[in-house]
């Protein structure tokens, strides 16, 4: 016996009127009719059953803060960064906790079950990083969330950029990640690329880089990314968002 069949879907490749049978976390089976019982069945008839969206890019402390602490009035990227900087002192766990779990039900509502997010270490307060991994904990019976930890301000234009860095991978984010367009000029850029990288091997650690959002047509980080990932031997493991 299954635990679920899903009677007569739509399939993404083409494929119509297909039944799929459901054992513990798994599809078991998939055939125009499978003549089997299940704990339950859903009718899908005429409806697309597809694998759950993802999103590979969020930034899940900053969600549903709309016109706080105001608007952006020009909307551009920078405004909003600054205006981030002006919130950021004033947030506590539990509003971040409160709004990120809103916007996780709303997400699932609309089929997305994974999301990776960056989670700013600026502060050295961490109230960001406490708050997604709380959220993170909450969320593990229904949705993948990955934490990404993130140096906003700059890995070494922050005082404590580096420090916050790591105290929040020991406390248990995933994922490495840095801001190299950032950082005060070029040099430090590619310096920050190298020892985030550095970082990541050492800990055996992913690495998601905000590498590929500047203007900046002289900007080569992209490159330094590629290069510090087959030294380090990253392969497979790193992104360039």
């Amino acid at each position: 016996m299954f635990d679920l069949i899903l009677r007569q879907a739509n399939l993404p490749c083409g494929r119509k009127g297909q039944d799929i049978a459901i054992l513990g976390t798994k599809i078991a089976e998939v055939a125009p009719r499978i003549e089997a019982e299940a704990r339950e069945e859903i009718d899908a008839t005429g409806r697309l059953v597809t694998p759950p969206f993802i999103d590979p890019h969020f930034h899940m402390d900053a969600t549903l803060s709309l016109g706080l602490p105001r608007m952006n009035r020009s909307g551009t990227l920078l405004e909003g960064i600054a205006l981030w900087g002006e919130l950021r002192p004033t947030l506590t766990v539990e509003a971040l906790v409160s709004r990120a779990l809103k916007y996780c039900d709303l997400a699932v509502t609309q089929g997305l079950l994974a999301i990776r997010t960056h989670v700013d270490t600026s502060d050295p307060r961490l109230v960001t990083v406490e708050a997604m991994l709380e959220v993170k904990r909450r969320v593990a019976p229904y949705l993948d969330l990955q934490l990404v930890a993130f140096p906003q301000d700059g890995y070494y234009r922050t005082k404590l950029g580096a420090a916050s860095l790591e105290r929040a991978l020991d406390m248990g984010v995933d994922i490495v990640g840095g801001i190299p367009h950032f950082e005060r000029t070029m040099a430090e850029g590619t310096a920050s690329v190298e020892a985030l990288c550095r970082i990541a091997a050492d800990r055996g650690l992913p690495v998601d880089m905000h590498c590929d959002e500047t203007d900046d047509p002289l900007s080569r980080h992209v490159e330094t990314l590629a290069a510090a990932t087959v030294r380090f031997g990253l392969q497979g493991r790193v992104a360039g968002s």
